[in-house]
């Protein structure tokens, strides 16, 4: 896609380098420009000649757009890290919201009272011993100070 940017931007620097432009005025008295002559005979144009200044090398041209195009590539890459970076950061936060919310009615169910079945990560249900509810609390007390709001 560079050379074919390259190779246009060569032709056409080439071709307006020998471009003439012609002036005339018309039978109603409107100036015009163009590029060719005009087809009425009765009308004498006048030639104006562009002075077109070459820029430099056409590699120190090609290589200056490769290099624009690195930089574009590059900050695009910065954004889209950090974008993402923030994406994973929101994430975090939402699930850390909402093992907050889990542990507080999991506090809630312990404070209540009475002797409930408690289902373990493996899905199985027990009974907690009261020595076992004190240490759930504690656990569960240390995660929302910590974690929560």
């Amino acid at each position: 896609m560079y050379r074919a940017f390259i190779l246009c931007s060569c032709l056409l620097i080439n071709s307006s380098a020998n471009a003439t432009i012609y002036k005339w005025v018309d039978h109603k008295g409107v100036i015009n420009y163009g590029q060719t002559k005009p087809q009425r005979q009765a009308i004498t144009p006048d030639k104006i000649i562009l002075k077109v200044q070459k820029r430099g090398d056409t590699k120190e041209a090609s290589e200056s757009i490769v290099d624009s195009a690195n930089k574009i590539a590059e900050s695009n890459a910065k954004r889209k890290a950090e974008k993402h970076k923030k994406a994973l950061a929101t994430q975090k936060e939402r699930q850390l919201q909402k093992r907050c919310i889990t542990s507080k009615k999991n506090l809630a169910n312990l404070n209540y009272g009475g002797n409930r079945l408690h289902k373990d990560s493996k899905g199985n249900y027990s009974r907690l011993t009261p020595t076992d509810k004190e240490q759930r609390r504690k656990e569960l007390r240390a995660f929302i100070k910590e974690n929560c709001r």
